[in-house]
């Protein structure tokens, strides 16, 4: 796990490379961590380190029944994307073009940590996100958005 908190914007490259937040390349450098697991799901690119990954998802589906047609959708929707990627030197990761074309990243993004991931959005898909989880975490607390829920 990373353990970093952060959120920022960043441009993607013409070449499709990811320039990852300082917060980021810091926790990977400190982790000894040059490479990262890269799939799309729920509109988004996730990246984890590979022993999260494993963890996390890979061994959590081994136990899985996998005939059952949810366990399977699954599988191709997430697993069948999943890519190695190389943190570069500088901090940069290239994102395959099949992760760019699934979440319609093309120059401006969002890159958020989250747990012990991290989620690269388009800049504009993640404002809708972003909206729809305010709302919803208000419609939960009970309390109208923009009072302390």
């Amino acid at each position: 796990m990373l353990k970093v908190r952060c959120q920022a914007n960043a441009t993607l490259d013409p070449k499709g490379r990811l320039a990852l937040p300082a917060p980021l390349k810091r926790a990977l450098g400190e982790s000894d961590v040059s490479q990262l697991v890269l799939a799309f799901h729920k509109g988004a690119v996730w990246g984890m380190t590979p022993h999260d990954f494993e963890e996390q998802v890979e061994r959590r589906l081994e136990q899985q029944d996998p005939f059952a047609a949810d366990v399977l959708d699954f599988a191709h929707a997430m697993l069948s994307t999943a890519q190695d990627v190389k943190v570069d030197n500088n901090g940069r990761i290239l994102l395959p073009p099949i992760l760019r074309k699934l979440a319609g990243l093309d120059r401006e993004i969002v890159v958020s940590s989250l747990l012990s991931r991290i989620e690269i959005w388009d800049a504009q898909a993640w404002d809708k996100r972003f909206e729809v989880a305010l709302e919803r975490a208000a419609a939960a607390s009970g309390m109208p958005r923009g009072e302390a829920w």
